[in-house]
């Protein structure tokens, strides 16, 4: 420890300071990142979750629209959650990875209820308000008013049904996504 000290003076300078105390305190994260990132099967379980349910977008637009849209798969709201997948995979997957009694599966387990109710309760009504009044400025303003071009973004949040199948869709990729 003293040699560390040592060390750590001779790179912070003559004054002791913060510099000082990072290098002693704070060790060289180990590993070789994308290698890690790639391997790592939490983030592979929430990527796949997610991008399963953005995909899945697009023919859920068709069925209901009826027309074939590419950039479904940008877009927030709609069938299913991917907010909800992604959350219930990682969570998934940490309670495989680490066990139902890991302080971590605790925390997941805890803002993936908080972001499916979010999605369900504040996202789902600040698009219902942004319906309304886009509403209210078709009918109020004509053309030449500077807001009566503005349209604002309608589907935010999610229905409950959107919501469980996005959860349920996250669970099945956490549950059967190979191990890495």
């Amino acid at each position: 420890m003293r040699r560390e000290l040592e060390n750590a003076k001779l790179v912070a300078g003559p004054q002791p300071g913060l510099a000082m105390l990072a290098a002693v305190a704070i060790p060289p994260i180990p590993g070789n990142g994308v290698t890690d990132l790639l391997t790592n099967r939490v983030f592979l379980v929430g990527f796949w979750s997610w991008f399963t349910a953005q995909f899945l977008k697009i023919f859920t637009k068709r069925f209901k629209k009826g027309i074939w849209d590419a950039g479904a798969m940008l877009e927030s709201g709609g069938m299913p959650s991917s907010h909800s997948s992604l959350c219930a995979g990682i969570t998934t997957a940490i309670a495989i990875q680490q066990g139902f009694g890991s302080p971590l599966f605790a925390a997941c387990l805890c803002f993936s209820v908080i972001v499916m109710y979010d999605a369900m309760g504040v996202r789902r009504h600040a698009g219902k308000q942004a319906e309304v009044l886009n509403k209210v400025i078709d009918e109020l303003l004509d053309d030449d008013h500077p807001m009566g071009e503005v349209k604002l973004k309608e589907v935010l949040g999610h229905t409950p049904r959107q919501v469980i199948c996005g959860g349920l869709l996250g669970l099945a990729v956490g549950l059967f996504f190979p191990a890495c």
